[in-house]
């Protein structure tokens, strides 16, 4: 059994990570040229789902290095702010914190660091799928530098514009939700630290301000330095030392950043930071010292958008995971989890059937049914999240495919 994955992302990769684990082959083809090639994004919330997926597939010592690198288990409070940083409203979590259901923030790109252990002559870069056939009972992949390459399976886990899925589904459907947003990050010394209010940190943190604009805050805080956790846990492991960093997102509808598209996602850093300081220019000094002391150099664009949900297609030797199948709005942290949950599920599926092979399609099958009732689910929680927290007004009618 051999299973082509397109795609190094956090889901691929956990797909990958749990294969290997059970001794199924596995490569993974990424269209970057490098994993740190492009902006991805910098927290992400890992939930129950997802930590129990990742201690799935991963040994157990990177999986305690995830948890090493990652803030404190917490529960979600619900807190949401003005543009003031007053509080809106606070709901209180159950006391003490509950490690059954807690949740963690990792790392984007330590995540992936740590998703790429042992994964050497498994991963690689510079791979842009093309197309795929079906040749009895193989799957043949092209790539565009010219490779070629042969599975039993083949996985698209290549994002909300995924290629795989652009063939596999050509009529799948992904809405605009006509939301830009602005990332940016400033970092946690000790000096900002002396500034910035107290609720400011914990999980995510929207602030709501005027003109539909919403400003999503969130800190990264490993529980231990990434050298000391590495040394501790997986001393093979390459991994980047991460600085503890506050996160914040601006978002707002589009016509309200002044440009085009095409303008507004080949800006610098620098731009983009000077526009998201113009539009919070009357919110509190706090915001506004906040943004204007982050590092502009890693400010970037990014548009909301989700996957319509419903889509359907045949089972056979192609099938999606994550984003490639059912993204979210990045309202309530699921995405990332919903990948991982998908990963640990195909990569289960797949290893129980690796040696009985005419049992293949029925279990992919089983995947597949699963996923899109609860990757679906969550699509729409998310859309209605959206139009509550971000207050974009035409997201519940398209989610109800």
């Amino acid at each position: 059994m051999h299973v082509l994955v397109v795609g190094a992302g956090v889901g691929g990769l956990c797909l990958a990570q749990g294969l290997r684990k059970r001794g199924i082959g596995v490569v993974v083809l990424e269209r970057d040229s490098a994993p740190d090639a492009r902006a991805q994004g910098l927290r992400l919330k890992i939930d129950v789902h997802g930590r129990a997926a990742l201690a799935d597939c991963l040994d157990d010592d990177h999986y305690q290095l995830v948890t090493a690198t990652a803030n404190e288990p917490y529960q979600s409070r619900g807190v949401t702010l003005d543009e003031n940083l007053n509080v809106l409203h606070s709901s209180v979590p159950a006391q003490p914190v509950d490690e059954a259901t807690a949740s963690i923030v990792v790392n984007r790109h330590t995540l992936r660091q740590i998703l790429m252990s042992e994964l050497t002559g498994h991963v690689f870069f510079g791979k842009e799928f093309e197309r795929y056939e079906l040749v009895d009972d193989r799957v043949v992949v092209y790539c565009r530098d010219g490779s070629i390459w042969v599975a039993d399976v083949l996985v698209g886990a290549d994002g909300i514009n995924s290629a795989v899925r652009g063939q596999l589904v050509p009529d799948a459907d992904v809405i605009d939700t006509g939301l830009w947003s602005i990332y940016g990050q400033l970092m946690l010394d000790e000096q900002n630290r002396k500034w910035l209010p107290e609720n400011v940190f914990g999980g995510s943190r929207p602030v709501l301000g005027p003109q539909g604009r919403t400003l999503a805050l969130g800190s990264f805080q490993p529980q231990m330095p990434i050298d000391q956790a590495i040394a501790q846990f997986a001393s093979r492991a390459e991994i980047s030392p991460v600085a503890p960093y506050l996160k914040w997102n601006l978002i707002a509808p589009a016509e309200q950043f002044g440009v085009s598209a095409d303008e507004f996602f080949s800006s610098s850093p620098e731009w983009l930071h000077a526009k998201a300081g113009e539009m919070t220019a009357q919110w509190s000094p706090v915001v506004r010292r906040m943004l204007a002391e982050s590092l502009s150099a890693v400010t970037f664009p990014l548009a909301i958008r989700a996957s319509r949900p419903g889509a359907f297609w045949s089972t056979g030797r192609v099938t999606l995971l994550g984003d490639s199948a059912h993204a979210t709005t990045p309202v309530g942290g699921v995405g990332a989890n919903i990948a991982l949950r998908d990963a640990a599920a195909l990569a289960h599926n797949i290893a129980e059937v690796a040696d009985f092979p005419d049992l293949l399609q029925q279990a992919i099958a089983q995947y597949e049914a699963a996923m899109r009732e609860y990757g679906y689910q969550a699509v729409r929680n998310s859309l209605a999240g959206a139009e509550r927290i971000l207050r974009s007004k035409r997201l519940l009618d398209a989610g109800q495919g």
